[in-house]
């Protein structure tokens, strides 16, 4: 089959998707993010796919059937739907953008107010220009308030967020959520207080990193063992193929993951 054979795939924004899969209920969603991401979060109705089933949903699924796949920020959907394709399926669509902004083009954001918060939450809000009427809303970097309040160490202020009920597994422009900042200032306390919260605990930024391999790479032992005691998977590989042990910058943090080098 030559280029010029192909049937061509979509490539459609994370709000036209959206309206794609509200006005046609019955269109397949494949979700081809890893199996851990899928089981933490996923869109109603999206069956996780692995390029090993693709034969079977190619031989399943009638050709003229629409098809909408996305993944964590574009890129491997584009592979996939280009798959479908290529068995002459006629409607594929790619999410520019992944699964966070489609699910949030979806649900729309939710929208946390502060503005009864107490006056320590308010001066935070204001000296990093934060909306009070949106504590979900992010500012430079992709920092929400919970974010900077991680970054800054600011326990109570992220406590009192956390009582709030704002997103805690919101990513920032790396990818990173509050867990990972909050290793960045090295607060225990607020670390624990986010992993009872319920946070994520293996997260991958947009590097394939965890914040368990942060804590390996940047000698922090005390937190490397508090997220290996929470559940933290020291055999999530990043991008590169390396697990935290490889990354391990001390001996302290060796010795906590000597389990995992096999």
């Amino acid at each position: 089959m030559t280029s010029a054979e192909r049937a061509a795939y979509q490539c459609l924004s994370a709000v036209d998707a959206a309206s794609l899969i509200l006005a046609e209920p019955e269109i397949t969603l494949f979700d081809v993010r890893d199996l851990h991401s899928y089981r933490q979060e996923h869109l109603e109705r999206a069956m996780h796919l692995s390029e090993d089933r693709v034969p079977l949903w190619v031989g399943r699924l009638p050709k003229d059937a629409p098809v909408l796949i996305y993944c964590y920020h574009g890129n491997a959907s584009k592979t996939y739907a280009q798959m479908f394709s290529d068995f002459r399926f006629r409607r594929v669509y790619s999410v520019d953008g992944g699964y966070r902004p489609l699910a949030i083009a979806l649900n729309g954001p939710a929208r946390v107010s502060g503005t009864d918060g107490s006056a320590e939450l308010g001066a935070f809000l204001a000296e990093w220009t934060f909306d009070p009427a949106d504590l979900n809303a992010p500012r430079q970097h992709g920092l929400t308030p919970l974010m900077r309040a991680a970054l800054q160490g600011q326990r109570e202020i992220a406590g009192e967020l956390l009582a709030l009920g704002v997103d805690i597994h919101a990513r920032n422009d790396d990818g990173n959520t509050a867990l990972w900042l909050a290793c960045v200032s090295r607060d225990r306390g607020l670390v624990q207080d986010l992993i009872d919260a319920g946070i994520e605990l293996d997260n991958r930024n947009d590097a394939g990193s965890t914040a368990l391999m942060y804590t390996a790479s940047s000698d922090r032992p005390e937190l490397l063992q508090l997220l290996l005691e929470a559940g933290a998977d020291p055999h999530v590989r990043n991008f590169d193929e390396m697990r935290a042990v490889e990354l391990s910058a001390s001996r302290a943090c060796l010795k906590l993951l000597r389990h995992t080098a096999d």
